[in-house]
């Protein structure tokens, strides 16, 4: 039996809430012929041939990373690790496919860390401390019977 342990669950569900608002918010500086720009208007459609083609809002990535962070929410407060793992690396891997994809259709050198503005900050580093949480977020209660098979030479010993 475990029990949530509320604060790790409410840092997972404010990492969340992070993940979803950097969907939101945009994701890269402006730099030679590169223009600033976020997920919201990068195809969903055409990430299945790596290729970086513009879409509207409601067929983009920022989809896939808003619904992963409003999931890992219902993860965080269900303090459930398999809504808030599989979520968070979900999230975690569209940032990194995007932050890929425009570095490869722009200028792989161009790119550098400083570039990146808070939606990426927001939702790499709320998946990151999301995944990591998953290992604290239930302990295991001290009561609990770990090996519920010892019990049953207990039961044959009473039968004599």
């Amino acid at each position: 039996m475990t029990t949530r342990r509320p604060l790790v669950a409410a840092l997972v569900t404010v990492c969340g809430l992070a993940i979803t608002a950097g969907a939101a918010l945009p994701w890269i500086d402006s730099r030679g012929t590169r223009p600033a720009s976020g997920i919201t208007h990068t195809s969903l459609f055409e990430l299945r041939h790596l290729h970086y083609a513009h879409s509207a809002t409601t067929t983009s990535l920022a989809i896939v990373v808003a619904a992963a962070g409003i999931l890992v929410v219902v993860g965080g407060v269900a303090a459930s690790r398999l809504l808030t793992g599989a979520f968070s690396v979900v999230a975690l891997a569209a940032a990194a496919l995007w932050i890929w994809l425009n570095a490869r259709h722009y200028n792989p050198t161009g790119l550098r860390y400083n570039d990146l503005r808070a939606g990426a900050w927001l939702t790499i580093a709320g998946s990151l401390i999301a995944v990591l949480a998953i290992i604290p977020i239930r302990r295991k209660d001290e009561s609990a019977d770990v090996a519920p098979w010892a019990s049953f030479a207990a039961l044959t010993s009473d039968r004599q």
